[in-house]
């Protein structure tokens, strides 16, 4: 069952195969372009992070380290006996 058993004429077969590459490539061209635009806006955001690191009230002394993220993490917890007000 080929487009030949159909009725269409070899026009229309390049016709068709023309539209569906033109279609693959225009979507193809929209997601490299999202792509480029998205890391352009992180690099931008990393700077406004790490501008205000810089300019806030911390002495700097985080400002030059780019992993600081301003998070507090809790110690972890250890297993040397019973805690306060666990009774043994």
């Amino acid at each position: 069952m080929t487009y030949r058993s159909r009725g269409r004429s070899l026009i229309e077969v390049i016709l068709a195969v023309c539209f569906v590459c033109f279609l693959v490539g225009f979507i193809t061209v929209l997601c490299i372009g999202n792509y480029f635009r998205a890391k352009r806006a992180q690099e931008r955001q990393r700077q406004r992070r790490l501008a205000k690191l810089a300019s806030s009230g911390n002495n700097g002394q985080y400002a030059a380290d780019p992993n600081y993220s301003g998070t507090y993490e809790a110690p972890m917890p250890t297993d040397d006996g019973p805690g306060v007000g666990v009774p043994a």
